[in-house]
């Protein structure tokens, strides 16, 4: 016998982040994940996706037509409060339909976020499709589902984490079926762990996602592989941060690609591995079937100050990783942040340094952002080094664009966007040789194919620009581009 109204009718809402990176619409691995979960238990579901263009009154019409009893959203913290108004919308006009929400910006804010929306129903903290499941069943009490938050007269109560799901497999893999496959670019996201065991003081992932490395088996992942290349797809990028951890996963991986013999595939590690968990063996074994692009997330090209973030690497072993892969032909990119505790511009100067000394595809500098519950954030707040709210700076924040949050007695703000500026001036002429490289090899693919010599010269400048340099790393493109001229020159010999 129920206890309580459950759920069968979900529409899954994707909210739009207009004029922003976040904007870029390939398939939501999160939402993808939940999808996945409604559709095993059979519940009716609808995705709208705001970021295809979707606008307030056309979402209307959804809600109108599909009519669900619950709307769940995912939401990070980057324009919250736009979400919360959109929220608020939704309850406004379709007040008997019940609003959960997930994501970082949950997992992180939990009861606050309810107080400061009081139009969503329900939170989801860390991992939610057990939860949502539990939930739409209507089956068990509230307050039994472990990582729900809900309200319970004038009160907010979360009835505490809910156990982390160790058998990842089990759990299969996002195939999008209710997607709307056609209006997003023709590339997988491979989400291959959960979790982050590294203690990283600025990093929020283990509010989120949990500190705990959960991965998936190798065998999970290529049926994954092999599902999306049956179906077209070749080009595929994994977005989890611990992907190489394990190097006996990833051999085993490298290892059933080769045997498949897929044509044409690619894949790339965009969000970034750490440095220290690839060797020589790896690398090659990765290139081997595929991966072209590799980003590390270096922080500093200081040993002190690795040490004061606890970032748990030495410079030397990040400096090895990072010879291998370029050796290798690997596009590579290395994130650094600027304005860490007691960094000093002589600190700054050795990760310029660092960023430079070898033919890198891509360096981004960024600023750090201070998440409630990390190290760094409680570091800010009692220095009193804060130069704008939390709620602002969360809502608008950006890593890449030259606006610190914080100033530091070592690097003053006025300092450091000064600093930021000239760095970023001569990373770009840095990079830009490497750039031009593949922009040469691109000129000659052009050339081979008969292209008249000034157009194959303007293609290939073309090829450096940064909004192409976007769809080389998502396509694949560089890789299959080297693979057609080596494939040239041979018939050539």
């Amino acid at each position: 016998m129920s206890c309580r109204k459950g759920y069968k009718r979900v529409l899954l809402l994707v909210p739009g982040y207009k004029k922003s990176h976040y904007e870029y619409a390939g398939l939501p691995a999160g939402a993808g994940y939940i999808s996945e979960a409604l559709d095993r238990e059979g519940i009716d579901q609808k995705i709208v996706d705001m970021r295809l263009g979707y606008s307030y009154g056309q979402l209307k019409k959804h809600i109108n037509l599909f009519r669900p009893d619950l709307i769940g959203l995912s939401m990070m913290s980057f324009r919250h409060k736009d979400h919360y108004d959109l929220i608020g919308k939704i309850k406004t006009e379709f007040p008997d339909i019940a609003i959960a929400v997930g994501g970082p910006h949950l997992s992180t804010f939990r009861e606050k976020a309810l107080e400061a929306c009081g139009a969503i129903d329900y939170g989801f903290t860390l991992e939610g499709e057990d939860a949502i499941i539990e939930l739409c069943a209507g089956e068990k009490p509230l307050d039994e589902i472990k990582g729900l938050l809900y309200r319970k007269e004038d009160k907010i109560v979360y009835t505490g984490d809910r156990p982390f799901i160790l058998d990842l497999d089990s759990k299969g893999f996002p195939k999008y079926g209710f997607f709307e496959r056609d209006k997003y670019p023709n590339f997988i996201s491979l989400v291959t762990s959960r979790g982050c065991p590294h203690s990283c003081i600025f990093c929020p992932v283990q509010l989120t996602i949990g500190k705990r490395l959960r991965v998936r088996s190798p065998g999970s992942i290529l049926e994954e592989i092999d599902y999306w290349y049956g179906r077209g797809v070749k080009v595929f990028n994994v977005v989890d941060d611990n992907f190489t951890f394990y190097k006996d996963r990833i051999l085993a991986i490298c290892d059933g690609i080769k045997k498949r013999g897929y044509k044409d595939i690619s894949f790339s590690c965009r969000n970034g591995v750490r440095a220290d968990t690839v060797d020589r063996e790896m690398l090659e074994a990765m290139k081997d079937i595929g991966f072209n692009y590799l980003a590390f997330g270096v922080e500093s090209g200081s040993d002190r100050i690795l040490e004061v973030i606890k970032k748990g690497e030495k410079l030397e072993a990040i400096e090895n990783a990072v010879k291998e892969a370029c050796d290798l032909g690997y596009m590579v990119t290395l994130f650094f942040i600027m304005g860490l505790p007691t960094e000093t511009k002589e600190d700054v100067e050795k990760s310029l340094e660092f960023a430079m000394k070898y033919p890198v595809f891509d360096v981004r500098f960024y600023n750090p952002i201070p998440f409630p519950g990390t190290e760094l954030y409680d570091w800010v707040e009692e220095k009193g080094y804060f130069d704008e709210s939390l709620g602002d700076y969360l809502n608008s924040f950006s890593h890449w664009i030259n606006k610190p949050v914080f100033g530091t007695p070592e690097l003053p703000i006025d300092s450091r966007i000064q600093l930021y500026a000239e760095i970023n001036d001569r990373i770009k002429k840095h990079t830009l040789k490497t750039k031009m490289s593949f922009a040469k090899d691109m000129e000659r693919m052009f050339a081979d194919l008969g292209v008249p010599h000034f157009m194959s010269r303007v293609l290939g400048r073309i090829y450096y620009t940064e909004a192409f340099q976007r769809y080389v790393i998502e396509t694949g493109l560089a890789s299959r581009m080297k693979k057609f001229l080596k494939l040239k020159r041979e018939k050539a010999r």
